[in-house]
């Protein structure tokens, strides 16, 4: 019964209740990572490492600590200094590989700010997850939002401004396209 409930909680995660396209967190992301899939790749992987890691010392925060003392109020104050303490590891992390550092650098100061990991470590405390639903939550939200930056920027290099009319030229075909995005997912949306 766990691997159907994991089932559950990753197809969630990644259709569903995507990030992006339908909770509306991480949006945030480098305005870089919509213009070019490589970009785009190198922010969803980097997003989705730091969602991984910062729900699982967050569900040790929560779960051993707050919960056990009842400090659950204090959940946004220790998650968001959790995730900071994180990306901060994660830097440190890149530094000891210089060819790592010099590629997510740049990625991982977006990732700090971004609201879908610190949306991911509290959606998967708000439910109750287990640790290991919960980092199926945090890997496979990751994934969904990587995919939705890919698809994203991939659309956007193939659409020719040439042939849409002078109206939907520029940032309005680009909403178009994410509102198409979003409307093809909550198709999805009560799966879980």
């Amino acid at each position: 019964m766990d691997s159907v409930q994991l089932a559950g909680v990753a197809l969630a995660a990644l259709l569903s209740e995507n990030f992006i396209l339908v909770n509306c967190l991480g949006i945030g992301t480098q305005v870089e990572a919509f213009h070019s899939t490589t970009a785009a790749r190198r922010t969803g992987l980097s997003l989705t490492l730091a969602m991984v890691v910062t729900v699982f010392f967050t569900w040790c925060a929560d779960f051993l600590v707050l919960r056990h003392f009842g400090w659950v109020y204090l959940r946004t104050l220790v998650f968001s200094l959790i995730a900071l303490l994180t990306v901060f590891l994660l830097r440190k992390a890149a530094r000891l590989w210089p060819e790592l550092s010099h590629r997510i650098d740049a990625d991982l100061a977006s990732v700090s700010t971004n609201c879908a990991v610190l949306g991911a470590a509290y959606l998967a405390a708000q439910r109750s997850y287990t640790l290991s639903q919960a980092l199926t939550f945090a890997l496979c939200g990751g994934l969904g939002v990587l995919v939705v930056l890919m698809s994203y920027a991939g659309l956007r290099e193939e659409i020719s401004l040439t042939s849409c009319p002078r109206p939907f030229r520029g940032p309005a075909i680009e909403m178009v396209t994410a509102g198409l995005m979003a409307l093809a997912l909550v198709g999805f949306y009560g799966l879980h």
